[in-house]
């Protein structure tokens, strides 16, 4: 299969790029016309609604009964769905994959994948006049992003989960679960508001949870192994008596009604040592661990005075705008029981004591403020996503601002020394692990998976290649890649992270 690129977002600066890929997620044949088709009105004129029961409860994007083309909010490869015509007095059939049903009655469609190929069309029958409409229930919209996957020899097993969004607020958002083959395996599509950071979570137990931030609900929106929602987390009031917004970044999963958030913390403050007794209007940042409905911890960059002065970016504090001097970007909960957060504008991972309760900055690592002795070629401007990778080493995607070039990095800490791993010829203090060299200005991840492949999520990137890549981490070869293509829909799409779970 040959599947074009031609992405209007100055990644191909007017190149035209053919490649040659093992799958594609969708083509244009399964592409309707503009405009929606509509069905025979002697029948559709009938019907009061349509409507379904999809993957977790979705329902339709339009239950406009003269409309031929269906589709779900969300959906899923190997589940059903549950198609209904509804009317207060007609006598109709109802008929699809092999089963035909009457008027008010739900038809069962199940969709063995989410590709062109499963759309399945339902034929209404007016039983008194025989006139009749062919409705197409779509395993997923029309107006989803597609893309394209490559170069999958070797790759790590597990999905990718990502969330193709268009920079232009254009097309919808959509949070994505591919295969290992390429192949789509679920979507939610949001009418209004991004999603980021989906992710799967395996809770005590084993029991598996999805979940993702929900622009349209302002929430972490949680769902059960089946897609169903369990909860819209929200953050709670801090002990300074404000309830800040949640913040788009990072969440974690503890357990079921245990959670971990983020929150834009703008407030005043007269803490800032550089502009004694002033009070003035700067953004925070904050982080909230809610345990069964009650915050159990609460943190705020505000409350670390020494934390000012580590800013590298929007730290002009004496404007009373807003700084958003500190501007968290990931955080994990450690080995240990402490977090590990990235913080872009602090150029900075920061260890938080959890553990103790006490909340304080138990090391930096980066920026202005650096703990660790970091030399010139070690050091990282605006990072964006810290993970503790399975070897134990630190990993980072590094924007790579100052430079102009981003980087995926491994730092072996001696953290009781504040100081780089310098005996131990398998985990170096400090390794710059092999990815293309590229720039990605902001967003972006960066996940060492076991043994040695190394996801990289490019985030909002500039130049050619792929939104998803993944590499051996030992020479970077590239063993899979994943392209999101513009459409009619949108010029193009970023996927604000990437990463894969089994």
């Amino acid at each position: 299969m040959i599947c074009v690129r031609n992405d209007v977002r100055s990644r191909l600066a007017g190149v035209l790029l053919t490649i040659t890929l093992a799958a594609c997620g969708g083509d244009d044949n399964d592409r309707t016309a503009p405009g929606p088709r509509q069905v025979n009105p002697a029948v559709s004129s009938l019907l009061d609604s349509v409507d379904a029961i999809g993957t977790g409860g979705a329902g339709l994007l339009s239950s406009y009964p003269a409309y031929a083309d269906l589709a779900l909010a969300s959906n899923r490869a190997g589940g059903t769905v549950q198609l209904r015509f509804s009317c207060a007095r007609c006598d109709i059939s109802v008929s699809a994959a092999g089963v035909t049903v009457g008027a008010n009655q739900y038809l069962t469609i199940p969709f063995a994948s989410l590709e062109a190929s499963a759309d399945t069309d339902v034929l209404v029958t007016d039983r008194v006049s025989g006139a009749q409409a062919t409705y197409t229930l779509r395993a997923r919209p029309a107006d989803h992003p597609r893309y394209t996957v490559g170069a999958q020899a070797g790759a790590a097993p597990g999905d990718l989960y990502l969330t193709p969004f268009d920079p232009s607020g254009f097309a919808a958002p959509y949070a994505y679960l591919v295969g290992n083959d390429g192949s789509l395996k679920y979507y939610h599509r949001n009418r209004r508001g991004e999603m980021h950071d989906f992710k799967k979570t395996v809770i005590a137990g084993g029991a598996v949870r999805y979940s993702f931030y929900d622009g349209a609900a302002r929430a972490i929106r949680v769902m059960d192994a089946d897609f169903n929602l369990l909860a819209n987390v929200t953050p709670l009031p801090f002990p300074d008596g404000n309830t800040y917004a949640l913040d788009l970044h990072d969440h974690v999963i503890l357990a079921d009604g245990h959670y971990v958030l983020g929150v834009q913390a703008a407030k005043t403050v007269n803490n800032i040592p550089a502009l004694p007794g002033q009070a003035l209007f700067v953004g925070g940042a904050g982080l909230q661990e809610i345990n069964n409905g009650v915050a159990v911890f609460n943190w705020l960059s505000t409350d670390h005075a020494q934390l000012y002065a580590c800013s590298s970016q929007d730290n002009n504090f004496a404007q009373s705008n807003g700084a958003d001097y500190a501007h968290w970007s990931s955080l994990t909960v450690d080995g240990d029981g402490n977090w590990l957060a990235a913080f872009r504008h602090l150029d900075a991972v920061l260890k938080i004591d959890r553990a103790g309760a006490s909340g304080a900055v138990a090391w930096i690592l980066g920026g202005p403020c650096d703990q660790f002795g970091l030399a010139a070629g070690q050091t990282f401007s605006r990072p964006h996503h810290a993970r503790r990778a399975p070897d134990g080493r630190l990993t980072l995607f590094d924007n790579g601002n100052a430079g102009g070039v981003s980087r995926a990095l491994a730092f072996n800490l001696d953290e009781a020394g504040r100081t780089l791993v310098a005996n131990d010829p398998a985990l170096p203090g400090f390794t710059p692990l092999p990815i293309d060299a590229r720039f990605s200005p902001n967003l972006g991840s960066a996940q060492l998976l076991g043994g040695t492949r190394l996801l990289v999520g490019w985030g909002s990137f500039t130049g050619l290649l792929s939104d998803v890549t993944e590499f051996d981490a030992t020479n970077g070869a590239v063993t899979m890649r994943l392209t999101l293509l513009p459409s009619d829909y949108s010029n193009g799409y970023f996927s604000y992270r990437a990463q894969k779970f089994p």
